[in-house]
């Protein structure tokens, strides 16, 4: 998926609307609306924006946009296998990373890994099935940006 803004363009933006949302008290739902407009958008900058202080929070954070960017409710054949080669190739990213000095991108790498498992765990208890590994979003005619 293709994020169209930046996370300080989101947050500038939500900034801006919350001093709008001030000024229109006397129009409670109009305001209200401009509120949820606020809470939108700082959703959207945690969610397109990788966390790697707060590993929970990253994770949960992570968790809900691999089922944005990969989900693929039409391929109900994969399997096990396909998470388990998805969980190696995360952590091999995140061992790689640490190995090059990149504490950084590796520490993303361990939260990404965390965040496939817990969609794994979504996936067998049932709770929830909309992230499959192993699809293709290009395949899907999900416009992505490759980032490392």
């Amino acid at each position: 998926m293709n994020v169209p803004y930046s996370q300080e363009q989101l947050l500038a933006r939500a900034e801006t609307t919350e001093r709008i949302a001030e000024r229109w008290k006397a129009n409670p739902g109009y305001a209200e609306t401009l509120r949820m407009e606020v809470w939108a958008l700082r959703t959207a900058a945690a969610l397109f924006s990788p966390e790697i202080q707060d590993w929970f929070e990253g994770t949960r954070l992570e968790a809900g946009h691999q089922v944005i960017r990969f989900a693929a409710e039409h391929d109900a054949g994969k399997t096990a296998f396909d998470w388990f080669w998805l969980v190696g190739y995360l952590a091999q990213k995140a061992a790689a990373s640490a190995v090059d000095g990149d504490v950084e991108k590796a520490m993303h790498h361990t939260i990404s890994t965390a965040a496939a498992l817990l969609n794994w765990h979504r996936h067998l208890s049932g709770a929830s099935r909309l992230m499959r590994p192993g699809i293709d979003p290009v395949a899907r005619g999900v416009d992505v940006e490759t980032t490392t």
